[in-house]
């Protein structure tokens, strides 16, 4: 990852990283921040141009991550970005140990009652990333399609004129 990158990227790792520096983070964390690191150097940060239309998504169907229950949903999918086994194992540990605070949202996404799509939105001053997308078996047309819709939820809930950003 470059210094090119728009703030709100910075902020948003480092809110990640910082999610294991407790008193006693287990190594199984601490490796799995490691590869999350790893993933976030292949990344790419580009403009999201907001669409002016309505997307098909049923917005019911999408939640803010806000108990317990779905940080575990949050971080199975999150897990599944993993190379192999193990990799997903840690990253799951690391991601199981997300504490809810600003400036991040996670958001889950479901079809039929089960949990398909995962993404985390950042603010940070006047930009907005959402970031960490995963979408589980073409579940929804693109990346792109699901990134639309987490955003349009998010702002039904919060004002906001800047720029939007979706890593890759």
């Amino acid at each position: 990852m470059t210094d090119s990158y728009p703030n709100v990227v910075k902020v948003k790792n480092q809110w990640l990283f910082d999610q294991v520096e407790v008193e006693f983070p287990t190594p199984e964390s601490l490796k799995g921040r490691a590869i999350y690191q790893s993933l976030c150097e292949e990344n790419t940060v580009t403009p999201l141009i907001q669409s002016t239309q309505e997307t098909d998504i049923n917005l019911d169907e999408i939640y803010l991550v806000d108990f317990h229950r779905l940080t575990v949903m949050f971080s199975l999918l999150q897990a599944s970005r993993g190379r192999d086994e193990q990799e997903q194992n840690y990253l799951l540990e690391f991601f199981t140990q997300i504490i809810f605070s600003e400036p991040c949202y996670l958001y889950v996404g479901f079809k039929q009652a089960e949990p398909v799509a995962a993404a985390l939105i950042t603010q940070a001053e006047n930009e907005l990333l959402i970031s960490d997308i995963v979408v589980k078996d073409l579940t929804y047309s693109s990346v792109e399609q699901f990134s639309q819709a987490v955003t349009q939820k998010w702002l039904k809930s919060n004002e906001f004129s800047g720029s939007f950003y979706i890593e890759h």
